[in-house]
């Protein structure tokens, strides 16, 4: 559905150019009342992630590449609620969306201190991402628990699962076929993430396949929700 290549194109091309920050090579970071200075006709949907995954495992980092932007070097929890806005256009068949992803991340530390927070992250939530680390088996042996913890029947939140500190050219504790079952039995693709940031503006091509890929899952989301209400 989504156009997997087209931010390599011309018109793709183009288009990034309203995510960048002047002063650097990289991509800006847009605040709560801050916006990618688009066309006006270009629609916009907007969808709430909520980042589940152990503590120190790499929630916070995986979400800052995401976004383009680098992570603090050694580990900092946390402290309370942070949300991140992550734009991102993508072509549907020949109309371009624009998706403000909203990521809401919470330290485990604060997630037990105060019994607020889990609810008010959960409260809403169009999709679960799922972290693990690719160095370390047993963060993803935890997942399938995770996920029959955060996901309710009745609910519809589009889960994903993201591998972070992926290397391919260093050898993985995670064998490739553990993931492929689990793709297999789950019907859910596992994401791959290197989080070094590059320097330049290739990290956008690095991070494109990830991005339309939750936006295509959760479009796709939407679109089967209209079906099933529309009148027969």
């Amino acid at each position: 559905m989504i156009s997997m290549d087209w931010h390599s194109s011309a018109e793709g091309e183009t288009m990034l150019q309203h995510f960048y920050n002047p002063q650097t090579t990289g991509r800006k970071l847009f605040g709560v009342l801050e916006k990618p200075s688009c066309p006006s006709n270009i629609e916009e949907v907007s969808y709430k992630l909520f980042v589940v995954g152990r503590a120190a495992i790499g929630k916070t980092a995986t979400v800052s590449r995401l976004a383009g932007n680098k992570s603090l070097s050694g580990y900092v929890e946390t402290i309370g609620i942070r949300k991140t806005n992550i734009y991102w256009p993508a072509k549907i068949w020949d109309k371009v969306i624009l998706f403000k992803l909203q990521f809401w991340d919470a330290g485990e530390n604060s997630i037990k201190k105060y019994s607020h927070i889990l609810p008010v992250c959960k409260d809403k939530a169009d999709a679960l991402v799922f972290i693990f680390s690719c160095s370390d088996e047993s963060s993803f042996q935890e997942i399938p628990q995770l996920m029959n913890r955060f996901v309710r029947p009745g609910e519809n939140p589009v889960p994903f699962v993201i591998g972070t500190r992926y290397n391919s050219s260093a050898g993985m504790e995670l064998a490739s076929t553990a993931i492929r079952d689990f793709e297999l039995k789950w019907k859910i693709p596992v994401l791959k993430i290197d989080n070094n940031l590059a320097q330049d503006r290739n990290e956008v091509q690095q991070v494109a396949p990830i991005l339309n890929v939750i936006c295509e899952r959760l479009w796709l989301r939407d679109q089967e929700m209209l079906l099933q209400q529309a009148p027969t």
